[in-house]
């Protein structure tokens, strides 16, 4: 009998050491929306990351890992050539140090149910445990017309998402972007400008993002410490919505000091 295709196909991209990448992908495992595959996209990550992540795939079938030697700018062009093998009806992603809530993939197919290509909010936690919200909706041609004609994005790839059959229909998919554009920015432009797709935001928290680039005074092992606190912490159901409760306080503050942003 053949096995019916996963709902989502999961792209998680990693280059480096993989001290972070089981906490990543143990929150992928924990999703409450069990239909997915998941393709951890080794970008000349050293041998031992792509061994760990062998490791998930030898206890879970659904993971799959694809090692690459490392490729022009992020990689890019490896993530369109695994997207060639998936068989879903949608698209997600999750970087190899952010942290998904269990419902994550449930909330982001109930926003796919309605538009081709969109995103959850995407909330930061800073080191000092503040919350960060960035603000926008794809349903907004204004939004819209930002992210293709300014250095601006409010989203990144682990609370967007597409339709498969969206992403097969643009003349090119995940590619290098230029030198002056963000990767991901690059990648929502091909689908932004095209007027036969539907777009739109679903304002809910499912992620959290802590950032590198907050914490670069930061050494390997305390990031490590932190992700393991934070991780414990979010596995319980209150603190998650403790989190999601700060961080719509975060947008009312914002939407009630700027009322003419989305």
């Amino acid at each position: 009998m053949t096995k019916p295709a996963p709902l989502f196909t999961i792209l998680l991209p990693v280059h480096r050491p993989p001290a972070l990448l089981p906490f990543a992908i143990e929150t992928v495992l924990a999703q409450t929306l069990p239909s997915f595959q998941l393709f951890v996209v080794c970008d000349g990550a050293p041998g031992e990351t792509v061994d760990c992540a062998r490791a998930f795939a030898a206890r879970d079938p659904r993971v799959h890992v694809f090692p690459f030697d490392k490729g022009e700018r992020h990689g890019e062009a490896h993530r369109h050539a695994v997207l060639a093998r998936a068989s879903s009806r949608f698209v997600a992603q999750i970087g190899d140090d952010d942290l998904w809530f269990p419902d994550h993939l449930d909330e982001l197919a109930l926003l796919l149910d309605r538009v081709d290509f969109g995103n959850l909010l995407q909330a930061e936690l800073s080191p000092q445990g503040d919350v960060v919200v960035h603000l926008g909706d794809l349903a907004d041609p204004e939004i819209r017309r930002r992210m293709c004609q300014e250095a601006w994005n409010f989203f990144g790839p682990t609370t967007a998402g597409y339709r498969l059959s969206a992403y097969r229909c643009l003349p090119t998919g995940w590619s290098p972007a230029p030198a002056d554009v963000w990767t991901d920015l690059h990648m929502w432009r091909k689908f932004l400008q095209r007027n036969d797709l539907a777009f739109g935001t679903r304002f809910t928290v499912q992620a959290v993002k802590l950032s590198a680039g907050h914490r670069q005074h930061m050494t390997l092992d305390e990031r490590v410490t932190e992700h393991r606190a934070v991780a414990a912490q979010f596995a319980r159901r209150e603190e998650r919505s403790t989190l999601q409760a700060r961080a719509f306080q975060f947008v009312y503050q914002t939407l009630g000091s700027r009322p003419t942003q989305p």
